[in-house]
């Protein structure tokens, strides 16, 4: 094992910390985790030359409108290393310069966004590592930099104390392309009505298709279906919440060209286990409070993962056997770590008034109709 493996530990549990990066925010966990394990047991020599290792993580995603990237060094000194990881100085650069720039498909900068440094306040402090501020680089809140999956993506780090220049690129997830047929769609369940489509689950084991088109740089795919409702209580109040059904298996496309077709499958009556397994809460006392519920949307959503994320996954995936060697992969230039892109789309559907009738006929779980 290399001296300095111990360095990404800090760097990549720190990346956890990007919660508007949560798509696949369990499955990095399990990544991370895994290779905090698997290389953080092994004894070290801490005595070794000292280099400067920067720590890179981020994902683009064209739905967003500010794009955070965390940015972080490694650390080495004698005796105790959780003293150094409870310093922010240990892992943070005194300074450093950072872009995204938008390339031409000739390597021209055709757009460049400053990166500025934000501190997030919402780290667990029971943690090893310093916390809970946590400074993350960002395109900056007051700025929507709508990023186009037409081009690629270049993060450019320039650290003046070490003359030292970081960089990595990602193309985007294709959803908007002028290449139709590379582009994420979902095609079923089919829309009834543009404007106002609604959805019906029978209460039997007929069989709902969720199908969708892959994309362009995407390899790795995930449904999840949202039902999002609202319930009142007795002193009045009125709640909003939304459950997520995300059990389905993974689907990974043959190659990241685009143009394939996916499909999952399931009973409509797991719709309903689902949901009445879910949505009452497990104190009855709190569920007690509820006077009435009311069912406003059934979302399916598809998450992707770009070529470079899946393979990053399934190298830190948990391992289900005994031989906990992983090899290093990293897709940052002068540095380590991760720079992908990710992306989802959703198709929404108003439950039909039998879907409702259903939820509290047969399962008691206070759904009414809203006039």
């Amino acid at each position: 094992m290399k001296p300095f493996i111990y360095y990404i530990c800090q760097s990549f549990i720190n990346a956890i910390l990007l919660a508007t990066m949560n798509k696949f925010s369990l499955i990095i966990l399990f990544i991370f985790g895994g290779l905090l394990f698997q290389s953080c047991e092994t004894d070290f020599d801490v005595t070794a030359e000292w280099q400067d290792i920067t720590i890179v993580y981020g994902l683009l995603d064209q739905n967003d409108s500010v794009h955070e990237i965390k940015i972080n060094k490694a650390f080495l000194g004698d005796g105790s290393l959780i003293k150094y990881a409870a310093n922010e100085d240990s892992s943070l650069y005194d300074n450093l310069e950072a872009k995204l720039q938008e390339l031409n498909k000739d390597s021209t900068v055709n757009r460049e966004f400053p990166l500025d440094t934000t501190v997030i306040h919402n780290k667990d402090t029971s943690g090893v590592f310093f916390a809970p501020d946590q400074v993350i680089y960002t395109t900056g809140k007051d700025n929507n930099v709508v990023l186009d999956d037409e081009y690629l993506y270049r993060l450019k780090i320039y650290i003046p104390a070490r003359d030292k220049t970081v960089t990595t690129t990602t193309g985007l997830i294709h959803t908007s392309s002028n290449n139709q047929e590379a582009n994420l769609t979902i095609s079923r369940p089919f829309l009834n009505d543009i404007v106002n489509p609604t959805i019906y689950f029978a209460l039997n084991d007929n069989q709902k298709i969720v199908k969708w088109n892959t994309a362009k740089n995407g390899r790795r795919y995930q449904l999840e279906i949202h039902f999002q409702f609202q319930e009142r209580t007795q002193n009045g109040n009125v709640k909003k919440r939304k459950i997520t059904w995300s059990s389905f298996d993974m689907k990974r496309s043959r190659n990241a060209e685009g143009g394939e077709t996916m499909e999952i499958r399931f009973p409509h009556d797991r719709f309903y286990k689902f949901i009445a397994d879910n949505v009452p809460y497990k104190r009855q006392e709190k569920e007690d409070e509820v006077t009435l519920r009311v069912a406003n949307s059934i979302d399916f959503e598809i998450s992707v993962a770009s070529d470079v994320f899946d393979t990053y996954m399934q190298i830190y995936d948990p391992s289900e056997g005994i031989v906990e060697y992983r090899p290093e992969f990293t897709n940052i230039k002068n540095g380590m770590g991760l720079f992908a892109s990710r992306t989802s789309k959703t198709r929404s559907f108003a439950p039909q008034k039998r879907v409702k009738e259903i939820l509290n006929d047969d399962f008691n779980l206070k759904f009414q109709q809203v006039k």
